[in-house]
């Protein structure tokens, strides 16, 4: 039995529960013009406020699609507050409505991305219970949304659930609904079911490789985020930024100047170009594999240093007891203009 079919016969969770939330809106005078995207250029919750207040003073607020896009707006926020508001209106779109329409779905997404994004992990969760107890149907979005929640949260026992769920739906040929589990086991520290989810995906972009190789090296496992990376370049995947920058420091905590220029050397032949992200990693890693003339080669040829590439060579520099270089490069940051921060000060001052 494969991965993905194992997970559908697992028994579904217990609902939770989402808060209930109880506001009041105080109606401003103008009234609003539905066709002038005034909800479109609101930048901030007392502007959605007050074109929500005009809405309820007006009577337009039972508009179907002005509703739509106020909850929308509100939970676009991310914020506790935007996501009172968006909770309010959301139960009065339910409230209303006489026929099932897609808006639902969309606003289900709406409010668990949002509560998301507000840290209102369980919230978020709680409301993709909702959305099934509704009898209505999660999408492509739903599933990444969610997830994103759970690994927020290290739910890994609701992820499970949820994973079920992507399989019994046909969800898990999506790359991007894939994508978000392999991210939402790696975060709850299951690294070998996300595994599993790579190896059975039919189709695996940059991001599905990445999101398991940082994952091995969060957890100091290196050795493997090095050896998924020349998988992942094996099968002609072209690695980005962050690819590069995990592989290149698990080279350097491991202290293994052959593999980090294997890496590096794959890094050259693609179509990727070094910034300062990137250069920085390198930096580092050259240090720690014990060539520090070739780090600094590589910090001097660089024409955009900013403070953190700064940082990384004054602390590793302080770190083997090499204070004239660290003086020197503390002065040269100091020429330029760029400001050092505490970090920076402790290592130019104790050097």
């Amino acid at each position: 039995m494969d991965f993905a079919a194992s997970i559908v016969s697992l028994p579904p969770s217990a609902t939770l529960c989402a808060p209930k939330i109880q506001i009041q809106i105080e109606p401003i005078s103008p009234k609003p013009n539905p066709q002038n995207g005034g909800l479109n250029s609101c930048k901030n919750l007392q502007e959605i406020k007050q074109i929500h207040a005009q809405y309820i003073k007006h009577g337009l607020v039972a508009d179907p699609s002005l509703l739509t896009k106020l909850i929308a707006k509100y939970s676009e926020l991310g914020l506790s507050e935007s996501l009172e508001f968006a909770e309010k209106a959301f139960k009065m779109f339910k409230n209303s409505r006489r026929d099932r329409t897609s808006n639902i779905i969309y606003l289900y997404n709406s409010l668990v991305r949002g509560n998301s994004l507000a840290g209102a992990y369980n919230e978020a969760i709680s409301l993709y219970v909702d959305m099934l107890i509704d009898d209505l149907e999660p999408d492509n979005y739903t599933f990444p949304f969610v997830l994103s929640a759970c690994a927020k949260n290290s739910s890994l026992f609701e992820a499970i659930q949820i994973h079920g769920s992507v399989v019994k739906r046909g969800y898990h040929n999506d790359v991007f609904v894939s994508n978000s589990l392999v991210y939402c086991y790696g975060e709850c520290g299951d690294t070998d079911s996300a595994r599993k989810v790579l190896d059975e995906m039919p189709d695996r972009n940059v991001v599905s490789w990445t999101s398991l190789i940082c994952s091995y090296a969060r957890r100091d496992r290196h050795r493997e985020a090095i050896s998924l990376f020349f998988e992942m370049v094996g099968e002609g995947i072209e690695p980005n930024e962050l690819t590069v920058v995990s592989v290149v420091s698990a080279c350097a905590k491991l202290g293994d100047l052959d593999l980090g220029e294997r890496v590096l050397n794959h890094v050259e032949c693609s179509e990727l170009e070094f910034n300062g992200v990137m250069v920085n990693a390198v930096v580092d890693m050259y240090i720690k594999c014990g060539r520090v003339e070739k780090a600094r080669q590589i910090f001097d040829e660089c024409a955009d240093k900013d403070l953190v590439l700064y940082n990384t060579l004054l602390s590793n520099y302080v770190k083997l007891g090499m204070a004239t270089d660290a003086l020197d490069v503390f002065r040269g940051m100091l020429d330029i203009g760029v400001k050092p921060d505490n970090r920076g000060v402790c290592d130019g001052v104790f050097s």
